[in-house]
């Protein structure tokens, strides 16, 4: 008798570390389907797309293919455009607007630990639009303040604007990466590259 009360002993306290379990590691859920889990606990995985900065606090915005979230965090975080971050919180409301309220930011994959060839960033624009990017291929005209990346072929050609104080020392046909923000000029109708951050730059390709 006291070996089956011992087993079913065994059996509740597996069962309820189970139930702990469930309890604190909240389900992995896609980004398109948050809205189902309003006052639950869940992790998210994204692609960094904007930040913005208040006093004590920080919003980040992930993006998962053609949705997005909006997370907001406590303090600040090290994230960066183009990082690929992993976000344990709370779905909630601010106003109308669904929003994480994180417990935790993981960092995953940060944005330029993986170069590619121009005609990649081309034919998948809309994935980086408005993130850092890091980006292989040849310089062709070297002007003030811009100049001109292509592919091997030149087939794809950008326009990579720097700073005027950017020390920058490149000639043409040379193959390089470039590290820059990926934008879009509405005005003209054209894709850019823009160095402006200090994790921005240029180096050659060996």
């Amino acid at each position: 008798m006291k070996k089956y009360a011992y087993l079913a002993g065994s059996i509740a306290c597996i069962l309820f570390l189970y139930f702990l379990s469930v309890i604190s590691h909240p389900p992995e859920i896609s980004i398109s389907d948050l809205e189902k889990y309003e006052g639950k606990r869940v992790v998210v995985e994204g692609m960094v797309v904007d930040k913005e900065f208040n006093d004590k606090s920080e919003i980040i915005t992930l993006k998962d293919g053609n949705h997005s979230a909006r997370i907001f965090i406590r303090g600040s975080t090290e994230a960066s455009y183009g990082d690929i971050v992993k976000v344990t919180g709370r779905v909630g409301r601010y106003g109308n607007q669904l929003e994480i309220f994180s417990e935790s930011v993981e960092i995953r994959k940060k944005w330029d630990e993986r170069s590619m060839p121009l005609w990649e960033l081309s034919e998948n624009f809309e994935k980086y639009l408005g993130t850092n990017v890091n980006v292989t291929g040849y310089v062709n005209g070297v002007h003030s303040r811009y100049f001109y990346l292509t592919d091997f072929e030149r087939e794809y050609r950008i326009k990579v604007f720097y700073p005027e104080n950017f020390s920058m020392e490149i000639e043409n046909y040379e193959h390089i990466y470039v590290k820059a923000l990926f934008k879009y000029d509405s005005k003209n109708m054209c894709m850019y590259l823009e160095i402006k951050e200090k994790e921005h730059g240029i180096g050659k390709v060996d």
